[in-house]
Parts: structure tokens; C-alpha cells; sequence
């Protein structure tokens, strides 16, 4: 069995590629955006660096971050905030 290694740091094995180039990733290495589409659902998206900072494959990055994913994950399980209800439909794709 063949280990792929991050195309980043070329160090840690891979466990995800990037949604957009498909390069592996290491969990050190990948860059998680959230997104939510206009059905407002939100999607998990997984890139590497270059993909990340690039508008046209992530237009999300354009715009100001208002919550990274550890903030969220905070918020629900913390409950911080007035958000005991608060409900997360994730799609990963």
C-alpha cells in the first residue's frame, strides 16, 4: 500500500485532498472554508494553499471571514452566544 504524502509540507501523510485540484493534504496542512449557498445550506469545502487564495476557485475568500470552523464548532458545542438552538446541516462534497 502506497502512502501519499502532503503536497505541501511533503512531510505528513494525507488523509484529503483539495476539492478543487484534488493535490493530497495532511490535516496540518489543509485549509477548511465554510460556505453557505444560496439554499442555505452549508458546504464544507477542503483546499490547499493555492487554491484557497485563488478568487476564482474560492470566491468565498474575497469576502470578509466572519467564522472559521473552530468558532463554530465552539458555538454549538459551548452553546456561547444564545445559540442552544442553534442547527448546523452540513453537506460535504
Amino acid at each position: 500500500m502506497d502512502i501519499k504524502y502532503c503536497c505541501t509540507c511533503h512531510e505528513s501523510p494525507a488523509d484529503i485532498n483539495c476539492d478543487h485540484c484534488l493535490r493530497p493534504l495532511c490535516k496540518k496542512c489543509r485549509n477548511i472554508e465554510i460556505w453557505r449557498t444560496p439554499d442555505e445550506e452549508v458546504v464544507i469545502r477542503t483546499y490547499c494553499p493555492q487554491c484557497r487564495d485563488n478568487p476564482e476557485v474560492n470566491p468565498q475568500r474575497k469576502g470578509e471571514q466572519v467564522f472559521g470552523l473552530g468558532q463554530v464548532t465552539d458555538m454549538v458545542n459551548q452553546g456561547q452566544g444564545g445559540f442552544s438552538r442553534f442547527k448546523i446541516k452540513l453537506k460535504i462534497t
